[in-house]
């Protein structure tokens, strides 16, 4: 199928774009993510919460002599069980999250489209995109295998060389630092081509409606360089955006800590020698107070929306591409006018 040329300024900024065309929609989406975000980690600290404190009650009875070890082994054995089960509960309500968020914002990105009501949906986009999630594992465990059998051969292969070499231990030397150079080398340049390759796989399968995996490697043909130097850009602009936001999102952190250091101050100036249990009893004396939790509560949110943002920001390149790729050739509402080789001020630049 033929679409449009692929445009690397586009493909960098095509997040801030599909934003700009439904500012409400992202923001809807986003304020959602929050919500569920909260709620599910709410929910799993009111499951787990009771594990942990009656850890805690057991170490503080152990340290008080209330209870011998072997009472305390098994008291822990139990609460840690309990502790398992709601991590790997927390992992579900994770993985179910996950994909109802991915689902959202490509379909945002690449069908601009965002779902009524509440943006969350876990229906067909979502059990599809959890195939290509799978699809995803077992790619990255077969090229974890092949990337240690490729080390295992290099090793041998430098240690040949150096045992062969006799007397001329320095040439071996130099033989096997360079085999292994040369090998780490093809090993990074193989896994950066083959991501770039397989990166589209989530878009297009939101796209198309279908499950799509390897069709991403159609999808991408021809515009390898232009894809990894925008990835490369974007990559910058996150870390230079993260740089600059965090300091800001970082400030109710900051005076959550305040107000926890103060009590603890108070154990220093006095001489005092706090037992676990009096700092426990400081902490949640201190840290559920209603300023310190909302202060805490909201750096929290910010650095999350930080998070939303840069994600968007990074999969709106592969979403870019999709979208480029499925197009008739034809550009969409908003983009810049394509002039051809014939107008007076010259044809527009095109990458790919």
């Amino acid at each position: 199928m033929a679409g449009k040329s692929f445009d690397i300024g586009d493909g960098i900024f095509y997040f801030f774009k599909r934003f700009g065309q439904n500012p409400a929609g992202a923001m809807w989406i986003a304020l959602w993510q929050l919500i569920f975000g909260a709620v599910a980690i709410a929910a799993v600290f009111y499951f787990i919460w009771p594990f942990y404190s009656e850890l805690i009650e057991l170490v503080l009875d152990v340290e008080s002599g209330r209870i011998d070890d072997d009472e305390a082994a098994f008291a822990i054995l139990q609460s840690l069980f309990g502790v398992y089960s709601g991590g790997f509960l927390a992992g579900l309500v994770g993985i179910v999250a996950s994909l109802m968020f991915q689902g959202a914002w490509l379909r945002f990105l690449v069908r601009r489209e965002v779902a009524p009501v509440v943006p969350f949906r876990f229906g067909g986009d979502e059990f599809r995109l959890l195939g290509v999630n799978i699809m995803y594992i077992v790619v990255l465990m077969a090229a974890y295998f092949g990337i240690v059998t490729i080390l295992v051969t290099l090793g041998v292969t430098g240690g040949g060389l150096v045992a062969l070499s006799g007397d001329a231990h320095v040439v071996g030397a130099v033989g096997f630092g360079l085999v292994m150079y040369i090998g780490l080398l093809g090993v990074l340049i193989g896994a950066l081509y083959l991501t770039i390759k397989l990166s589209c796989a989530p878009a297009l399968t939101i796209h198309d409606r279908k499950f799509r995996f390897f069709e991403s490697w159609e999808a991408t043909n021809g515009v390898f360089f232009p894809m990894l130097l925008t990835y490369a850009v974007v990559g910058i602009l996150i870390m230079i955006l993260s740089s600059i936001l965090s300091a800001g999102a970082a400030l109710p952190f900051i005076g959550g800590m305040l107000a926890v250091a103060e009590p603890l101050s108070e154990f220093a100036d006095t001489n005092v020698d706090p037992s676990f249990e009096d700092v426990m009893t400081m902490l949640r004396e201190t840290v559920f107070q209603p300023v310190t939790a909302s202060l805490f509560v909201g750096g929290i949110a910010l650095f999350y929306i930080m998070q939303i943002m840069f994600e968007g920001m990074w999969h709106s390149v592969a979403a870019y591409n999709v979208v480029r790729h499925r197009a008739d050739g034809a550009g969409e509402e908003g983009d810049a006018p394509v002039l051809g080789k014939d107008h007076p001020m010259g044809a527009s630049p095109s990458e790919g």
